[in-house]
């Protein structure tokens, strides 16, 4: 891993090719201040993120890819929206979707390790696609990120570079309870019983 100035970085990915593919962190841990920097330096690229949150570079040249359309994509028109099961996207990036780039904010390092913290979901997979076809993995280090462990943990070595970039991590709004979601979550409460406690993971962190 190289850990690199921003404009180092925007050199490296003006070197890349056609159209490409780049899968960028969803949710609340999208690496905005490294996909500000690809966005300002490459022309057109596909854009694939799950549930994507607001933000995210919408201009002529962007085209939107994702099975789970977050508010960020919902109702643009070019999204490209994929229909298959979440434990089927890793297949789908193997095959018809190869990613070119992989974005993702992670923790610090520790150890020669790194942790993609809060979002982890289909970014292991995607990394590896990457690399099969001698793609780029580029992390945003933010020291606010927690590590976590599990199949979160990343050795620096399948990063290609990174940015060091703090920012505060982002969380959904919260939302008044309404009537529907109010029942819903009574009939849920129905089915727990009275001092139940869920069982506890045993996380160790796993040779690679």
């Amino acid at each position: 891993m190289r850990v690199l100035s921003e404009r180092r970085l925007a050199v490296e990915l003006g070197a890349l090719a056609g159209t490409p593919r780049v899968v960028a962190g969803g949710n609340y841990a999208t690496p905005w201040r490294a996909l500000s920097v690809l966005d300002g330096t490459v022309a057109r690229y596909r854009l694939f993120a799950l549930n994507a949150q607001a933000g995210m570079p919408d201009r002529d040249g962007v085209t939107f890819e994702s099975p789970f359309v977050g508010p960020g994509m919902r109702g643009h028109g070019r999204l490209r929206y994929f229909p298959c099961r979440l434990s089927l996207v890793p297949s789908l990036l193997a095959t018809a979707l190869p990613p070119d780039v992989v974005l993702v904010q992670t923790s610090v390092p520790s150890d020669g390790t790194v942790s993609l913290g809060t979002e982890v979901n289909v970014l292991p997979a995607a990394i590896e696609a990457a690399r099969a076809r001698g793609g780029l993995v580029v992390a945003q280090l933010n020291p606010r990120v927690p590590y976590t462990y599990g199949d979160s943990v990343l050795p620096c070595d399948v990063i290609d570079y990174a940015i060091e970039a703090e920012a505060p991590l982002q969380a959904p709004v919260p939302r008044p309870a309404t009537e529907v979601s109010a029942a819903i979550a009574g009939r849920v409460a129905a089915l727990v019983g009275d001092s139940a406690w869920p069982r506890r993971a045993r996380w160790t962190r796993r040779s690679r």
